[in-house]
């Protein structure tokens, strides 16, 4: 199983898909950071999907802080970092199926370039309707499948659930097999 690279949980199989909740963008940057670089130590293509306000500059600070080089391996295709507007919602409807399509091409990718496993996290960032927040949770309930079938770990981000209601809470956790929460030891899956 591959480190997780979050203090507090060693491994995730591969076929994982969990959520997380951050209260601020810093925590978001250096909880992802540390569990990309785990995947990038491991030759895993990794995937950083970032919710606004987080940018690529302080992405990239924040693995240089680890001690990686994120525009050198962004030159190996093995780092890829994506806006969430850029990746989920370049239109102004949320496609469900291009999507779940763009997340099946990131393993066939994978494989094209040599590397075992791929490893993405980040999120879409809050939602700006209902009804694009309905079809990202469907989206997220078949990338469960998807993530499952295949060798990968997808950990899907969301702002502090005092953004949330019970309800849409309950929908995020629904659609991921596992959460990894804040303890005060580190980070625990649920």
């Amino acid at each position: 199983m591959p480190a997780s690279g979050l203090r507090g949980i060693h491994d995730i199989p591969l076929g994982s898909h969990l959520c997380t909740f951050y209260r601020q963008p810093k925590e978001f940057l250096r909880m992802i950071a540390s569990f990309l670089t785990a995947g990038l130590v491991n030759h895993e293509l990794c995937v950083w999907i970032l919710p606004s306000p987080v940018t690529r500059e302080s992405a990239l600070h924040e693995l240089s802080q680890l001690g990686v080089s994120g525009p050198a391996l962004q030159t190996t295709q093995q780092l890829q970092i994506f806006s969430a507007h850029d990746y989920y919602f370049s239109s102004s409807l949320f496609d469900v199926d291009a999507t779940l399509h763009r997340l099946v091409s990131l393993f066939v990718m994978a494989r094209q370039l040599g590397y075992g496993s791929v490893r993405a996290a980040g999120g879409p960032g809050p939602f700006l309707s209902e009804g694009r927040r309905r079809a990202f949770m469907k989206y997220e309930h078949h990338a469960t499948e998807v993530i499952a079938r295949h060798p990968g770990i997808g950990l899907c981000c969301y702002p502090s659930p005092q953004c949330f209601s019970a309800t849409v809470m309950f929908d995020i956790m629904s659609t991921h097999p596992k959460a990894v929460l804040r303890t005060h030891h580190g980070w625990a899956t649920v």
